[in-house]
């Protein structure tokens, strides 16, 4: 108890410092920060302090800033690889501010594992934007083990954007489960498009409830021959009416690996579900493979695949490249454009 008691004091205490002084951006590892707006995202927006909504930042194994925000209770513990975090929306809670997380390790190598769990309740309405920067891994292993609970009736969406270095040099390796309850609305986006991958290996399972609505967004873009990307999005379809759309995105080039399966189960009646997968290659050496899994065990339940894979029309390039480009440089402008369509 001795322990424990510890333990939440210093959490306390972390908060306190946080609500009481405002957190700079000297305060934070500016390599993490500038790989936001690589994304397009406000850096300020995960500065407690600046702006609205609740906020945790992650330095490898130190919470560098906390802040609560009404109807939220954000909650972090260090420990000594990582973090274990607990978000929890409070019944009836509708903000418009996301809920920032930035779970960073600005050093080189090292392991670091992250715990979090995160819970609406019901009849809530929240965004989680969550943002994973290893600016400068060399060696570096990042593992996540999170665990999702959406009540009835909510209005959720959860957006993870990834920046892994330039230097291919990050091993990432994310678990998730995620359970969504009945009449709920779950959006999922998950980014790996900016610096470079190196291997990567993400598994999440989405059990989706009675009138359900799941819609996940998934995109990666291996860029040399040193980047290995495999992503496996599962989706179960377990109450009556639930439904689901699952679109993987993804881009391979000199020498890049990039393998997605995509999963939908309708195990319930009347359940509706659909896998779409479309995959780029550009320059010898790369691998795009897309693998669409779809099974249903219920008669009236219905899902769908398609998948496209190789390169983009002639007609889509030459319109391009009248312009003076090259081919490749006439990709390079598609396959930006593809990823960047939600």
């Amino acid at each position: 108890m001795k322990k424990a008691s510890h333990v939440f004091q210093k959490i306390i205490l972390i908060e306190y410092l946080t609500r009481r002084n405002r957190l700079s951006k000297e305060d934070y590892p500016e390599d993490i920060l500038n790989s936001l707006e690589d994304y397009n995202i406000d850096i300020r927006d995960f500065l407690p302090g600046h702006g609205g909504g609740a906020k945790l930042l992650l330095d490898f194994n130190r919470i560098k800033g906390i802040e609560q925000y009404e109807g939220i209770i954000l909650r972090g513990k260090e420990i000594p690889n990582g973090i274990v975090a607990d978000v929890i929306i409070k019944e009836g809670t509708k903000i418009d501010e996301p809920v920032h997380l930035c779970f960073g390790v600005n050093k080189e190598t090292g392991v670091q594992e992250i715990f979090p769990r995160i819970i609406a309740e019901d009849n809530t309405d929240v965004k989680v934007q969550a943002h994973c920067s290893f600016p400068n891994a060399n060696g570096l292993i990042h593992k996540m083990y999170g665990h999702f609970y959406i009540g009835k009736n909510c209005n959720f969406t959860y957006t993870e954007t990834h920046y892994h270095g330039e230097n291919s040099g990050a091993l990432v390796a994310p678990v998730g489960y995620m359970y969504v309850g009945e009449n709920s609305i779950f959006e999922n986006v998950f980014n790996l498009t900016k610096g470079t991958p190196g291997k990567v290996k993400i598994m999440l399972d989405i059990y989706a409830m009675e009138n359900s609505v799941i819609r996940s967004n998934v995109k990666a873009f291996g860029k040399n021959k040193n980047d290995s990307v495999r992503i496996r999005d599962a989706i179960y379809l377990e109450g009556q009416n639930a439904s689901s759309v699952l679109k993987m995105k993804a881009a391979a080039k000199d020498g890049g690996e990039v393998l997605m399966y995509g999963i939908t189960e309708g195990n319930a009646p009347y359940c509706n579900g659909h896998v779409e997968c479309s995959e780029i290659v550009l320059g010898k050496g790369s691998i795009c493979r897309a693998r669409p899994f779809i099974r249903a065990t219920d008669p009236t339940s219905s899902v769908s695949h398609e998948a496209s894979l190789g390169r983009f029309p002639q007609k889509w390039l030459d319109e391009i490249m009248a312009k003076g480009l090259t081919e490749e440089e006439a990709t390079e402008i598609l396959i930006e454009a593809m990823l960047g369509e939600e």
